[in-house]
């Protein structure tokens, strides 16, 4: 009775102890099983930046990246790592957001309370504590650091949103016709492929083509004697609009491609070669 009876007070002390230190170092927590429901909707950043972190600890703080930029949402929740989580002297931890000044120095951003309507306890194995977030709208660029009411931090970046450079054109103004083919591969015999290229020729307007073996007499798509084929201009950018023809040719030789805006200074011509199909 007597070695029972003084375990007991010792055993008391020591949880004691463990209660007023706040955040005590990673512990394994019992099982237990709650729902927990975001306190901020968002769609997750479709981006992923990692940057250097205070200590090892902030591995427990969950974050879908560690840059912003100005007006999107931060959200994030405390997480266990492989079976060991921080515990904390509050039911839910608390937490604020500092940020570093010019000398180096970091003061308050803001405070951020327990999610409404939460009351968990510590986190478990396997668990999380509930989500926090808050709009980064007002904020400077900047560094900042989320820091609970344990002692664990995360820092992050407040980023001033990237603006894309206007597309700047070229003066187009009467610009003779002009059409272009870009490289021809070889072919193989029976095979579809198709033949590109671009053009000053406005969307929807007519361009002249012909496909002809080599060694034949040049032609000209413009003189009236000869039958190519039609095909329309597609939309673009800045003036420089984009054609396309499908082919499939079915006996191995070279060939020429000649395609004209609708002039003879307006014609360009490529040579290409179909080449048997190779064996299964």
């Amino acid at each position: 009775m007597t070695r029972i009876s003084t375990t007991i007070p010792l055993l008391v002390a020591i949880a004691c102890i463990v209660l007023v230190a706040g955040c005590t170092s990673p512990i394994d927590q019992t099982n237990t099983s709650r729902n927990i429901t975001p306190a901020v909707q968002t769609v997750a950043a479709s981006y992923k930046v990692t940057i250097a972190q205070p200590d090892e600890r902030s591995r427990f703080l969950r974050m879908d990246t560690d840059v912003y930029n100005q007006g999107e949402v931060v959200e994030f929740f405390i997480a266990d790592d492989n079976g060991r989580m921080p515990s904390f002297a509050n039911d839910t931890p608390a937490f604020s957001i500092i940020f570093q000044k010019g000398n180096g120095a970091w003061a308050t951003k803001m405070e951020i309370s327990p999610p409404p309507g939460t009351n968990e306890s510590d986190p478990g194995t396997g668990k999380t504590s509930p989500r926090y977030g808050f709009v980064t709208t007002g904020f400077e660029p900047n560094r900042y650091r989320i820091v609970s009411d344990c002692g664990i931090s995360r820092e992050f970046i407040v980023r001033v949103l990237p603006t894309l450079e206007p597309t700047i054109c070229p003066d187009i103004a009467n610009e003779p016709l002009w059409v272009r083919i870009n490289p021809i591969d070889d072919q193989y015999a029976g095979k579809t492929f198709s033949i590109s290229g671009t053009t000053n020729r406005a969307v929807g307007e007519e361009l002249k083509y012909l496909v002809f073996p080599s060694g034949m007499v040049p032609k000209n798509l413009t003189a009236g004697n000869e039958k190519p084929l039609s095909i329309w201009a597609s939309e673009g950018a800045c003036g420089e609009n984009t054609w396309s023809v499908d082919l499939d040719m079915a006996i191995p030789r070279e060939y020429f491609f000649m395609i004209s805006a609708g002039s003879q200074n307006a014609t360009a011509i490529q040579r290409f070669t179909v080449v048997p199909i190779p064996p299964p």
